[in-house]
Protein backbone atom coordinates (compact mmCIF):
# COMPACT_ATOMS: atom_id res chain seq x y z
CA UNK A 1 0.00 0.00 0.00
CA UNK A 2 2.78 2.74 0.99
CA UNK A 3 4.88 1.72 -2.43
CA UNK A 4 1.29 2.25 -4.28
CA UNK A 5 0.84 5.75 -2.14
CA UNK A 6 4.37 6.59 -2.95
CA UNK A 7 3.73 5.72 -6.61
CA UNK A 8 0.74 7.83 -6.95
CA UNK A 9 2.24 10.94 -5.33
CA UNK A 10 5.25 10.69 -7.58
CA UNK A 11 3.03 10.60 -10.54
CA UNK A 12 1.09 13.70 -9.18
CA UNK A 13 4.17 15.55 -8.89
CA UNK A 14 4.97 14.87 -12.35
CA UNK A 15 1.57 15.76 -13.54
CA UNK A 16 1.38 19.09 -11.59
CA UNK A 17 5.24 20.03 -13.06
CA UNK A 18 3.97 18.98 -16.48
CA UNK A 19 1.04 21.19 -16.74
CA UNK A 20 2.61 24.29 -15.55
CA UNK A 21 2.47 27.33 -17.34
CA UNK A 22 5.31 30.37 -17.69
CA UNK A 23 5.18 33.06 -15.67
CA UNK A 24 2.12 35.55 -17.16
CA UNK A 25 4.45 38.35 -16.80
CA UNK A 26 5.35 36.92 -19.85
CA UNK A 27 2.67 37.70 -21.83
CA UNK A 28 3.06 41.36 -23.02
CA UNK A 29 5.27 43.78 -25.47
CA UNK A 30 9.28 43.82 -24.78
CA UNK A 31 11.54 46.16 -26.78
CA UNK A 32 14.71 44.89 -26.98
CA UNK A 33 17.47 46.48 -24.98
CA UNK A 34 20.50 44.92 -25.98
CA UNK A 35 22.18 41.34 -26.78
CA UNK A 36 25.55 39.52 -26.34
CA UNK A 37 26.91 36.80 -28.14
CA UNK A 38 29.96 35.51 -28.45
CA UNK A 39 31.11 35.15 -25.20
CA UNK A 40 31.60 39.09 -24.54
CA UNK A 41 30.47 41.54 -27.43
CA UNK A 42 27.85 43.25 -26.60
CA UNK A 43 25.70 45.45 -28.82
CA UNK A 44 23.37 48.39 -26.94
CA UNK A 45 20.30 48.93 -29.62
CA UNK A 46 19.74 52.67 -28.95
CA UNK A 47 23.75 52.78 -30.69
CA UNK A 48 22.56 50.97 -33.54
CA UNK A 49 22.25 54.29 -36.05
CA UNK A 50 20.08 55.00 -38.00
CA UNK A 51 17.66 54.43 -34.71
CA UNK A 52 15.85 50.95 -34.77
CA UNK A 53 12.80 49.77 -32.52
CA UNK A 54 12.86 46.08 -32.90
CA UNK A 55 10.13 44.58 -30.43
CA UNK A 56 9.12 40.56 -29.26
CA UNK A 57 5.42 40.54 -28.43
CA UNK A 58 4.04 36.99 -26.80
CA UNK A 59 0.77 35.64 -26.15
CA UNK A 60 -0.78 33.43 -24.16
CA UNK A 61 -0.89 30.89 -26.98
CA UNK A 62 3.08 31.32 -26.81
CA UNK A 63 2.36 32.73 -30.61
CA UNK A 64 5.12 35.40 -30.77
CA UNK A 65 6.01 38.37 -33.70
CA UNK A 66 7.94 41.30 -33.58
CA UNK A 67 9.85 43.92 -35.61
CA UNK A 68 13.64 43.65 -36.40
CA UNK A 69 15.18 46.48 -38.11
CA UNK A 70 13.42 46.55 -41.55
CA UNK A 71 11.52 42.71 -41.22
CA UNK A 72 9.20 40.88 -39.61
CA UNK A 73 8.88 38.10 -38.26
CA UNK A 74 6.72 35.47 -35.96
CA UNK A 75 6.79 31.86 -34.84
CA UNK A 76 5.64 30.16 -31.86
CA UNK A 77 7.14 29.17 -28.46
CA UNK A 78 6.84 25.34 -26.19
CA UNK A 79 7.53 25.50 -22.83
CA UNK A 80 9.01 23.15 -20.79
CA UNK A 81 7.92 23.28 -17.54
CA UNK A 82 10.67 21.09 -15.59
CA UNK A 83 13.52 22.68 -17.80
CA UNK A 84 11.69 25.93 -17.75
CA UNK A 85 12.98 26.90 -20.87
CA UNK A 86 11.13 28.40 -24.45
CA UNK A 87 11.85 26.80 -27.76
CA UNK A 88 11.05 28.03 -31.15
CA UNK A 89 9.25 25.34 -32.91
CA UNK A 90 9.18 27.65 -36.16
CA UNK A 91 10.56 30.70 -37.15
CA UNK A 92 9.76 32.92 -39.77
CA UNK A 93 11.03 36.56 -41.07
CA UNK A 94 9.97 38.50 -44.08
CA UNK A 95 12.56 39.24 -46.55
CA UNK A 96 13.16 43.07 -47.20
CA UNK A 97 16.09 44.70 -47.76
CA UNK A 98 17.56 47.00 -45.27
CA UNK A 99 18.09 50.52 -46.72
CA UNK A 100 21.24 50.72 -44.55
CA UNK A 101 24.28 48.33 -43.80
CA UNK A 102 23.73 48.51 -40.18
CA UNK A 103 20.63 46.94 -39.92
CA UNK A 104 21.42 44.46 -42.06
CA UNK A 105 24.00 43.51 -39.34
CA UNK A 106 21.55 43.53 -36.94
CA UNK A 107 18.98 41.33 -38.80
CA UNK A 108 21.34 38.98 -39.10
CA UNK A 109 22.09 38.81 -35.17
CA UNK A 110 18.93 38.97 -33.74
CA UNK A 111 17.28 36.52 -36.36
CA UNK A 112 19.97 34.51 -35.35
CA UNK A 113 19.35 33.66 -32.34
CA UNK A 114 15.07 32.17 -33.26
CA UNK A 115 16.65 28.79 -34.08
CA UNK A 116 13.82 26.16 -34.43
CA UNK A 117 14.61 23.27 -31.78
CA UNK A 118 16.91 25.38 -29.50
CA UNK A 119 15.34 26.67 -26.11
CA UNK A 120 16.10 29.82 -24.26
CA UNK A 121 16.37 29.58 -20.61
CA UNK A 122 14.03 33.08 -19.64
CA UNK A 123 14.48 35.20 -16.40
CA UNK A 124 11.89 37.97 -15.76
CA UNK A 125 13.07 40.73 -13.37
CA UNK A 126 11.03 43.99 -11.92
CA UNK A 127 13.02 47.25 -11.35
CA UNK A 128 13.05 47.92 -7.46
CA UNK A 129 12.56 51.27 -8.16
CA UNK A 130 10.09 51.35 -10.59
CA UNK A 131 7.25 48.23 -10.09
CA UNK A 132 5.73 48.66 -13.53
CA UNK A 133 9.43 48.17 -15.16
CA UNK A 134 9.90 44.69 -15.62
CA UNK A 135 13.30 43.10 -17.68
CA UNK A 136 13.07 39.92 -19.70
CA UNK A 137 16.67 37.90 -20.65
CA UNK A 138 16.49 35.13 -22.74
CA UNK A 139 19.46 33.20 -22.88
CA UNK A 140 20.62 30.48 -25.37
CA UNK A 141 24.04 29.64 -23.98
CA UNK A 142 26.32 31.16 -21.80
CA UNK A 143 27.32 34.70 -23.46
CA UNK A 144 24.45 34.43 -25.84
CA UNK A 145 21.44 36.71 -24.33
CA UNK A 146 18.77 38.83 -25.60
CA UNK A 147 18.04 41.29 -23.15
CA UNK A 148 14.65 42.74 -23.26
CA UNK A 149 12.37 45.77 -21.20
CA UNK A 150 8.90 46.41 -21.18
CA UNK A 151 9.32 49.86 -21.78
CA UNK A 152 10.11 51.15 -25.04
CA UNK A 153 13.33 53.54 -25.18
CA UNK A 154 12.94 56.91 -24.27
CA UNK A 155 12.52 59.57 -27.43
CA UNK A 156 15.67 60.98 -26.98
CA UNK A 157 17.47 57.60 -26.90
CA UNK A 158 15.42 56.02 -30.21
CA UNK A 159 14.02 57.97 -32.66
CA UNK A 160 12.47 55.11 -34.49
CA UNK A 161 9.52 55.94 -36.69
CA UNK A 162 6.13 54.37 -34.81
CA UNK A 163 2.61 53.91 -36.60
CA UNK A 164 -0.41 51.81 -35.48
CA UNK A 165 -2.26 49.83 -37.67
CA UNK A 166 -5.82 48.50 -36.69
CA UNK A 167 -8.22 46.50 -37.24
CA UNK A 168 -5.96 43.62 -36.49
CA UNK A 169 -7.00 40.79 -37.49
CA UNK A 170 -8.46 42.60 -40.49
CA UNK A 171 -10.77 41.30 -43.41
CA UNK A 172 -11.45 44.26 -45.71
CA UNK A 173 -9.76 47.90 -45.03
CA UNK A 174 -6.77 48.36 -42.93
CA UNK A 175 -5.86 52.10 -41.19
CA UNK A 176 -2.93 53.40 -41.06
CA UNK A 177 -2.06 56.41 -38.46
CA UNK A 178 1.12 58.19 -37.00
CA UNK A 179 0.81 61.61 -34.93
CA UNK A 180 4.26 62.86 -35.99
CA UNK A 181 4.82 61.18 -39.32
CA UNK A 182 3.33 61.70 -43.06
CA UNK A 183 3.00 58.65 -44.91
CA UNK A 184 4.40 58.37 -48.32
CA UNK A 185 4.08 54.75 -49.42
CA UNK A 186 2.53 51.12 -48.38
CA UNK A 187 3.84 48.59 -49.41
CA UNK A 188 2.49 44.93 -48.76
CA UNK A 189 4.21 41.40 -48.72
CA UNK A 190 3.74 37.84 -47.95
CA UNK A 191 6.23 36.06 -45.65
CA UNK A 192 7.82 35.18 -48.05
CA UNK A 193 8.85 38.26 -49.18
CA UNK A 194 7.00 38.98 -52.37
CA UNK A 195 5.28 42.42 -53.12
CA UNK A 196 1.73 41.95 -53.02
CA UNK A 197 0.71 45.35 -52.29
CA UNK A 198 1.21 49.29 -52.81
CA UNK A 199 -0.44 52.53 -52.42
CA UNK A 200 1.08 55.54 -52.86
CA UNK A 201 -1.97 58.04 -53.00
CA UNK A 202 -4.32 57.47 -50.42
CA UNK A 203 -1.83 55.98 -47.66
CA UNK A 204 -3.86 56.31 -44.61
CA UNK A 205 -5.74 52.81 -45.73
CA UNK A 206 -5.59 49.62 -47.50
CA UNK A 207 -7.67 47.64 -49.36
CA UNK A 208 -6.96 43.82 -48.49
CA UNK A 209 -10.07 42.35 -49.03
CA UNK A 210 -8.98 40.58 -52.03
CA UNK A 211 -5.67 39.15 -50.27
CA UNK A 212 -5.74 35.27 -49.30
CA UNK A 213 -6.45 34.68 -45.53
CA UNK A 214 -2.89 34.71 -43.99
CA UNK A 215 0.38 36.41 -41.96
CA UNK A 216 1.48 39.37 -44.05
CA UNK A 217 3.52 42.56 -43.64
CA UNK A 218 2.97 45.84 -44.50
CA UNK A 219 6.41 48.28 -44.95
CA UNK A 220 5.53 51.83 -44.24
CA UNK A 221 7.78 54.61 -45.75
CA UNK A 222 7.44 58.38 -44.56
CA UNK A 223 9.77 61.49 -44.81
CA UNK A 224 11.42 60.26 -41.30
CA UNK A 225 12.07 56.67 -42.32
CA UNK A 226 10.75 52.87 -42.84
CA UNK A 227 9.07 50.96 -40.74
CA UNK A 228 7.39 47.38 -40.98
CA UNK A 229 4.49 46.07 -39.06
CA UNK A 230 2.60 42.56 -39.22
CA UNK A 231 -0.46 41.73 -40.25
CA UNK A 232 -3.34 38.91 -40.25
CA UNK A 233 -5.71 39.07 -43.19
CA UNK A 234 -8.79 36.87 -42.08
Amino acid sequence: MNKLLLLLATLLIGFTSVSQEPDPELYQTWYLYSYEYDLGDYILVSEIDPAISPNLIIEESLDFFGNGACNGYNGNFIYDATAETLTPENFVQSLLNCDYQSHTEFERDYFGYFIPDESFEYSISTNPNNPNEQELILSLAPGFDLTYRNIELSISENKAVAFKIYPNPVSETLFITSENNTIEKLNVYSINGKLILSEKEDTNQLDVSALSKGLYFVEITSENGVAVQKFVKQ
